[in-house]
């Protein structure tokens, strides 16, 4: 049982032999079973067999008792050790997994190393000749991936892969190596105070704060010239709005004095939208919702017949005519010439109120 002696090394019984595996781990349970998962499925310690597949083993409990209990299954297993003999894992119990799976030779390229705000990330050195080492981030594979050197503990990043000839032509003529020329692109920095210094370069040099108060007016005008940016975005974005609405109510306004004249109205698009369906929606008339569809994608036109004293309309070839049009346009007509009296009435009591009388007293209570 699980309280036997075994060793830490996995064994799977296949093709009439016990093979230890790398990848397997233990399966906990409940039952005093010796279980590992190993590739899609949980195997018996003792025997190497399959037990059951992994998808079965979250809920073991079930699937023992679906086999006869957990005596059955003591049975089967005491069963296949006499066929099968018992695993290696119990008969060798002081065997270890490093003697079976010696680690894998270490890459002596990849390296583990900071970057210069000191985050830690995995480089791989791609040259390595002349005294001058060069890496690039693992998972970095595209065109364009950064080409660092090593100096003092950190990884500084000097060019682009593409241009690695340029890159391997200059490095041998800093003067002073990479920390030299880090410092002189970093002295040249601070002494400009409307030029940015690298904080990175800073960490490397151990004047991180310098760099930091350095930047700090910098930052705070960059800030000033977002908010301004932002603001002026805003302003022209209003701006347009303005504009939309209009073309739009001047659209609306010329639409509505075709129809009290009996002109033709186009349906045409303002801001996007069905001139005509606008209409009804400013007037608060009711339309079909299959109605609106056909106005947005069929109606041509709409005009007024004085022979017949009738609005009449026309719309686009390969669609249907509506049955709801001669209805509508009368409704239309209607409510822009109401619209019409009430702004006329407005403007007459307006140019009949009495004048203010300055003699003229309150009422007393």
């Amino acid at each position: 049982m699980i309280n036997e002696k075994h060793s830490s090394v996995c064994y799977i019984f296949r093709e009439g032999a016990f093979s230890p595996v790398r990848e397997a781990k233990p399966f906990r349970n409940d039952f005093g079973l010796d279980l590992f998962q190993y590739k899609g499925a949980v195997y018996e310690g003792r025997t190497g067999l399959q037990f059951c597949p992994l998808k079965q083993a979250a809920d073991i409990a079930s699937f023992i008792e679906k086999h006869g209990g957990l005596e059955k299954v003591q049975k089967l297993i005491a069963d296949s050790l006499e066929h099968i003999g018992l695993s290696p894992r119990y008969t060798r119990p002081d065997e270890k997994k490093k003697d079976l799976f010696p680690p894998e030779p270490r890459d002596e390229n990849r390296v583990f190393a900071k970057d210069l705000m000191g985050n830690k990330h995995y480089y791989y050195r791609f040259y390595n000749e002349n005294g001058i080492e060069l890496y690039t981030l693992e998972k970095e594979k595209d065109f364009y991936r950064t080409v660092f050197i090593p100096c003092e503990g950190f990884m500084v990043g000097i060019g682009q892969h593409h241009r690695l000839a340029e890159i391997l032509k200059l490095l041998p003529t800093l003067e002073h190596g990479i920390r030299g020329e880090v410092q002189r692109i970093f002295n040249e920095s601070m002494a400009d105070p409307t030029r940015w210094t690298d904080l990175g370069f800073a960490n490397l040099l151990g004047r991180y704060g310098e760099a930091k108060a350095h930047n700090a007016p910098i930052l705070e005008e960059r800030r000033r010239r977002d908010q301004q940016r932002d603001a002026e975005r805003a302003e022209q974005e209003r701006q347009r709005e303005r504009e939309r609405q209009e073309r739009y109510d001047t659209a609306i306004r010329e639409a509505e004095k075709d129809i009290l004249a009996g002109k033709e109205v186009v349906n045409r698009e303002v801001n996007g939208k069905s001139l005509i369906m606008q209409l009804f929606r400013e007037h608060g008339i009711s339309v079909p919702l299959k109605t609106q569809g056909w106005i947005i994608n069929a109606l041509h036109d709409i005009r007024y017949s004085p022979e017949s004293g009738q609005w009449h309309y026309h719309y686009y070839k390969n669609n249907r005519d509506s049955t709801k049009m001669f209805e509508l346009l009368p409704k239309l007509s209607a409510a822009i010439q109401t619209k019409q009296q009430f702004e006329e009435q407005g403007e007459a009591d307006l140019d009949t109120t009495a004048p203010f009388d300055e003699n003229e007293q309150d009422m007393e209570l």
